[in-house]
């Protein structure tokens, strides 16, 4: 995927539809193939998920692999990346 930046949020570029998330909740950066997440001063924060638990997450590199919440929006990076896709290609 060439190098991208997108809003997560119920305005953003890749949309979460839960009301407690943020409008502009968080900010993907792909670059290089890495993937880096900045909260956006969110209300309700975002969380990186592990064994069930949530980790105040504010920003830095995150894989594929992990799970995150938005409020309490749970999305898998996978996901997002899907999403991050169709917008793309729009």
């Amino acid at each position: 995927m060439q190098n991208r930046t997108y809003i997560i949020g119920r305005k953003g570029n890749i949309q979460l539809f839960d009301k407690t998330a943020s409008a502009r909740h968080a900010e993907l950066v792909i670059l290089n193939d890495k993937l880096y997440l900045t909260d956006l001063n969110s209300k309700n924060g975002t969380y990186l998920m592990d064994d069930g638990k949530q980790i105040p997450f504010k920003e830095g590199y995150i894989q594929l692999n992990q799970t995150l919440m938005f409020g309490a929006q749970v999305c898998s990076v996978r996901e997002l990346m899907a999403r991050a896709q169709l917008v793309t290609n729009i």
